[in-house]
């Protein structure tokens, strides 16, 4: 046989051997893995165990010293969870863990791990997280986990959870399974303190939560006296006719002889789900007054915070809207949320867009360039104006880079058909920059402080 036919024989041979081994060591590398996988895995729920957590928090851990940033780790126990088990049985009691476990894998976000860690424990990793938004997140998980309801036959099984949580943070500590133990022990502190409630280990998150509470009681006076309820509105102006276009509805309560603004309490009232009942007096105050005939043609901006599961909600206002519109005061209605709140539910708030367009309902996106919607969120849905954040208006003055933003915030939205407003104007400066670029409307104290209903009304 020629030489080099054996030597191509041999070549080719040999590269179907490298092959096959190949295939057997990466098989064998894949089984190992899934086993790994299997070992890390909650047999019951298919999220991580507690192995499996300890793991990916020592990862996190070493990521959060590179990118400075702060975990937090929250651990849940179910309350009475043996009645369950002792009542109705094992297998249902493990059904019961298996749907809170999907439960909270549901409602969970991208930067979040999600794990059962003991028979009725479960823990949440959150990286990055911000430290104002601990408060909401522990107790948006509560109160989903409270209104969670388990159908056994005709009957509903539900329960509630004894919370523990703990914040590392990669400045002062070192070690995030000691960490977590202190979120651990902070579900035996919620126990003996009576069951459904929250423990934090950090001094400083204690303390927001005592200045929430004391700020629940303002709230809760002021739903329980609705007199308390005051009706502001802010004036907004038009930057070429000077002349006031409408006003922005503000929430404010009368408490103990002075006039409270929302930014005082308005954190509370979201954090305890207050929130809707406050604006849902003051609009009917607002409605109700003989006197918003005078405002017929004017254009009342009224801001919601948008949760999600609120799709009814929102309609609702929007045919209420839309009927006093048509049949008692001709006002132009305009519904703001903000940019985050637009973009993180953008899914079914487009819809809503377009049913209150049927009705003649206008949407502005407010604090627009402080987050992270684009234009390409806004030219998909027919939003009618764009509220200007008041950090790109402090800098406009000076910084060519917020300057320029503006002007494109301001020639994007004549392009789309959308009108401006530029808030927290309250220099002649900032009108002169926001004339300039071309914005449509203003608002802020260089034009005129909220006013009473009352005296806005005397104002036009």
């Amino acid at each position: 046989m020629n030489y080099k036919i054996k030597e191509r024989i041999l070549k080719n041979l040999l590269i179907e051997i490298t092959k096959k081994y190949d295939y057997m060591i990466n098989e064998y590398k894949a089984k190992d893995t899934q086993s790994e996988e299997k070992l890390l895995t909650d047999y019951l729920t298919s999220l991580l165990n507690r192995d499996g957590f300890k793991k990916n928090l020592l990862e996190l851990s070493k990521l959060s010293l590179i990118e400075d940033k702060s975990i937090a780790l929250i651990t849940l126990d179910l309350d009475n969870f043996k009645i369950i088990n002792t009542s109705y049985g094992y297998e249902i009691g493990d059904l019961f863990l298996k749907d809170v476990g999907k439960l909270l894998k549901n409602i969970s976000r991208s930067n979040w791990t999600v794990a059962r860690i003991g028979g009725d424990e479960f823990g949440i990793a959150i990286y990055g997280i911000r430290f104002n938004e601990i408060l909401f997140e522990v107790e948006r998980i509560k109160s989903r986990i409270e209104n969670f309801k388990f159908k056994v036959g005709d009957s509903f099984l539900s329960t509630t959870v004894s919370v523990g949580v703990s914040i590392f943070s990669p400045h002062s500590d070192k070690d995030i399974l000691s960490v977590l133990n202190k979120a651990e022990v902070g579900i035996y502190q919620s126990k003996t303190k009576g069951k459904n409630i929250a423990t934090f280990s950090s001094e400083d998150i204690q303390e927001k939560l005592k200045d929430l509470e004391e700020k629940k009681n303002i709230v809760m006076y002021a739903i329980n006296n609705k007199d308390a309820i005051k009706v502001y509105i802010q004036p907004i102006v038009s930057l070429r006719k000077k002349d006031i276009i409408g006003g922005e509805l503000l929430l404010r309560i009368e408490y103990k002889g002075k006039v409270i603004p929302a930014v005082q309490f308005i954190e509370s009232s979201i954090f305890f789900g207050l929130l809707p009942k406050l604006e849902k007096i003051q609009l009917d105050k607002f409605l109700t007054s003989g006197k918003v005939k005078r405002l017929e043609g004017k254009y009342i901006f009224i801001n919601r915070h948008i949760k999600t599961g609120q799709l009814k909600n929102i309609k609702s206002l929007i045919d209420e809207l839309s009927y006093h519109k048509k049949e008692i005061s001709g006002i132009n209605f305009v519904i703001e949320i903000t940019e985050n709140s637009f973009v993180e539910n953008f899914s079914y708030l487009k819809d809503i867009v377009h049913y209150a367009k049927k009705r003649d309902i206008l949407f502005a996106i407010d604090d627009f360039g402080a987050g992270f919607a684009s234009f390409g969120y806004v030219s998909k849905v027919p939003i009618d104006i764009i509220k200007i954040d008041r950090s790109i208006i402090d800098e406009c003055i000076t910084d060519k880079k917020h300057q320029a933003i503006v002007k494109a915030i301001s020639i994007l939205s004549k392009e789309l058909d959308m009108k401006t407003v530029a808030e927290f104007i309250d220099n002649r400066q900032k009108l002169e920059k926001c004339s300039i670029f071309n914005i449509d409307y203003g608002q802020g104290f260089y034009f005129n402080q909220p006013l009473e209903l009352e005296e806005f009304l005397d104002l036009l």
